[in-house]
C-alpha cells in the first residue's frame, strides 16, 4: 500500500509531464504561426517591390534574369500585343500589358522583326508591318 507521500510524488510527476507536453504543443503552435506570418510578410514585400521597384527598406529591387524560354515567351507576347494594336501602341502600354519590366520589354521589341515606329521619344508608337 502506498503512502500519502508516494501519491503526492506521483501526482507531481504526472502534472510535470502534462505541463511539459503542453509547453511543447504551445511551441509548435507558435512556430506554425510565425511561419504563416513570415509568408504573409514576404508576399507583401514582393508586392511592394513589384509596385515600386524598390524593397521595403528603400534599396533597389534585385534584377530578375529571364531564362531563354521566358525571353522567347515574352517576345511572342509582346509581338501579339503590338499586332493587336491597329493604331499603334506606346511602350508604356506594351509594358503594362506584358506584365514584365520595361527593360525586358524593350529588349524584346528590339529583337522582333517587322516592327516599325512612328513619332519620337515620348510620342513613339509601335506598329506591326
Amino acid at each position: 500500500m502506498s503512502s500519502a507521500l508516494d501519491k503526492i510524488k506521483a501526482i507531481e510527476e504526472e502534472a510535470a509531464n502534462k505541463i511539459e507536453a503542453l509547453k511543447q504543443e504551445a511551441k509548435t503552435e507558435i512556430v506554425k504561426k510565425l511561419s504563416e506570418a513570415k509568408a504573409v510578410v514576404a508576399a507583401l514585400e514582393k508586392e511592394y517591390e513589384e509596385l515600386t521597384g524598390k524593397t521595403v527598406t528603400g534599396a533597389k529591387a534585385a534584377r530578375v534574369r529571364l531564362s531563354p524560354e521566358k525571353i522567347k515567351a515574352l517576345e511572342s507576347k509582346v509581338e501579339g500585343i503590338i499586332k493587336a494594336a491597329k493604331e499603334g501602341i506606346s511602350m508604356g502600354d506594351v509594358v503594362e500589358k506584358a506584365g514584365a519590366s520595361a527593360s525586358a520589354v524593350r529588349k524584346a521589341v528590339k529583337s522582333l522583326k517587322g516592327i516599325k515606329t512612328t513619332g519620337s521619344k515620348a510620342t513613339t508608337l509601335y506598329h506591326a508591318k
